[in-house]
């Protein structure tokens, strides 16, 4: 004997196990009905097939640990079953909330290629428990997530308020169809526990992209850009600052995985698969075999070099609020999101950043030139071959020059080979920030120590304009006396219609510009200049002239 109520089968001494007898019974039984002679009363039939209907609309049962029938209310739908407190009538929310999740799980299952949780499988409905309020289930001292009851089944466990957080409860569901992941290398510990985070975030995300905190914690990756791609709470070093900012890393990186689906163009299949495809490889090793690896680092250097220009794929409010979120949450001592600041000097020689500040891998460190001036820059890289631990090191380099107009250039490095690279760019007086992004992406996939792999490298950012080496002479413009003691005195081959003359100091700052036309001789008053060397640049239609000009 069975009683239907809100949908729930009860079977009495029956496991679900039995279900499949239980249905050929049924069927057997109808098929004899069928059978019977045509005097039969019709309404014996109707009946039958609606009792056998209804039993195998109901393909559930509860196995429960936590919930008391006689203080708990209830409702099924499909795989899912909600308990909440019997002193609060939540079904409107819950009818709604069941049609919600319900769609998650057509999603999971149908788009994505993912399997129900084990107990879902195991003939069960999926136990959701909602509490707060001082509620029946306050007692458990539960929050918001999944964990796994006596049964060896997961639950979730859901605060009454956040019944129209579509992107929490969906990143929750989501952690449901995870569970019954056969990948040994997606496991939600060590180097791939971030994917799990993340992932999750991501789904939740997808049910609305344009959300306001849809990535709320994704600042995190902009100001701590140098730990590696895979940190996460179970391989945190012990060396680490324990802060918001370190460890919801592995919730941010959601924001990469939107960029793959959502700028790239992947599959959202791809994300989803690999947790039932049996890897043993870790999660950032298969998304790297799965784009290759000239796709996947090209497509990381641009995911890096477009957060680095104020995430210029999300929404202005989403920014916003991640950065708000940032200066509530996290420790401001713990920001490298400029590794070094340089001036229009640039780095004067090589430079190497500081062992806690230097590239791990899968990582990036940013560099920031202000500039005041029209010049030319020299962005080089000298790598080292291999990580601290030996493991063969892989680098790339992009140059984002920002003007104050809004708009803004991207170059990348040109590489010479896996470690070096060097580029020369135009900057115009307007181009006041410029970054020189390094990423760190070696063929290099899981820590083989408690600390992580460092990939130490220098730099040189050179201003071709104050370069001794790029001084020169020349027959068509002459400047004297030099040094000078107050006037100046410019003399070109033949008139010219344009001549443009600016003077630098030592430091790189301008201190002087102006424009002559049609003039062939120009004297120019300099008392006023400080004693010591500076910058002469004596520019035409044809060509620029750079003279070191002494003031005594």
């Amino acid at each position: 004997m069975f009683l239907l109520k809100n949908n729930l089968v009860y079977l009495g001494s029956f496991s679900f196990v039995n279900l499949v007898l239980v249905k050929q019974i049924f069927t057997k039984a109808l098929a004899s009905l069928l059978t019977i002679k045509s005097h039969m009363k019709n309404i014996t039939i109707v009946a039958v097939l609606i009792l056998f209907s209804e039993f195998l609309h109901a393909q559930y049962s509860i196995k429960d640990t936590f919930a008391n029938p006689l203080e708990c209310t209830y409702m099924t739908r499909d795989a899912f079953i909600i308990w909440w407190d019997n002193d609060y009538d939540y079904s409107v929310e819950v009818d709604i909330l069941l049609d919600q999740i319900i769609e998650y799980r057509n999603e999971c299952l149908n788009e994505l290629n993912m399997m129900d949780p084990p107990g879902v499988i195991d003939g069960y409905y999926q136990n959701i428990y909602l509490h707060g309020d001082g509620g029946y289930f306050d007692s458990n001292g539960w929050g918001n997530g999944v964990g796994t009851d006596s049964n060896g089944y997961p639950f979730y466990t859901m605060p009454y308020n956040l019944f129209n957080d579509i992107i929490t409860v969906a990143h929750e569901i989501f952690h449901l169809y995870q569970y019954n992941s056969n990948s040994p290398g997606f496991a939600y510990s060590g180097d791939s526990q971030w994917y799990i985070e993340a992932s999750a975030n991501w789904y939740g995300a997808r049910q609305d992209f344009t959300a306001e905190r849809a990535f709320i914690e994704a600042e995190s990756l902009v100001k701590l850009p140098q730990v590696p791609f895979w940190l996460s709470f179970d391989n945190f070093p012990n060396t680490y600052p324990e802060n918001w900012q370190r460890y919801v890393h592995q919730y941010a990186l959601a924001l990469f995985l939107f960029y793959l689906t959502e700028e790239v163009g992947i599959s959202p299949n791809v994300i989803s698969e690999g947790f039932y495809m049996g890897l043993t490889e870790t999660p950032q090793e298969y998304l790297y075999n799965q784009l290759g690896p000239v796709l996947y680092r090209n497509t990381f250097m641009d995911w890096i070099a477009s957060m680095t220009n104020d995430f210029d794929f999300i929404t202005e409010n989403q920014r916003v609020a991640n950065e708000s979120e940032w200066l509530t949450y996290a420790d401001p001592d713990d920001d490298n999101e400029y590794t070094e600041v340089f001036d229009f000097n640039g780095t004067n020689g090589w430079f190497q950043p500081a062992f806690e500040d230097i590239t791990n891998a899968w990582s990036y460190n940013t560099f920031k030139l202000e500039n005041t001036n029209t010049t030319s820059y020299t962005f080089q890289l000298n790598g080292d071959s291999n990580g601290t631990f030996g493991s063969p090191s892989y680098f790339q380099g992009k140059i984002l020059v920002k003007n104050t107009d809004g708009s803004h250039i991207l170059y990348d490095l040109l590489m010479t080979d896996d470690t070096n690279g060097a580029k020369t760019i135009d900057v115009s007086s307007s181009d006041t920030e410029i970054y020189y992004i390094i990423g760190s992406m070696p063929s290099y996939f899981e820590e083989i120590d408690q600390e992580f792999q460092l990939f130490p490298y220098q730099l040189k950012i050179s201003n071709v304009f104050l370069d001794v080496s790029a001084f020169t002479t020349a027959n068509f413009i002459k400047a004297y006396p030099n040094p000078i003691e107050d006037i100046l005195r410019v003399e070109l081959e033949e008139k010219t219609h344009e001549i443009k003359i600016e003077l630098y100091s030592i430091i790189g700052h301008k201190i002087f510009e102006e424009t002559y036309f049609n003039k062939k001789e120009i004297e120019i008053d300099f008392s006023y200049l400080n004693n010591g060397v500076n910058f002469l640049k004596v520019s035409t239609n044809k060509k620029s002239i750079i003279f070191k000009l002494l003031k005594k």
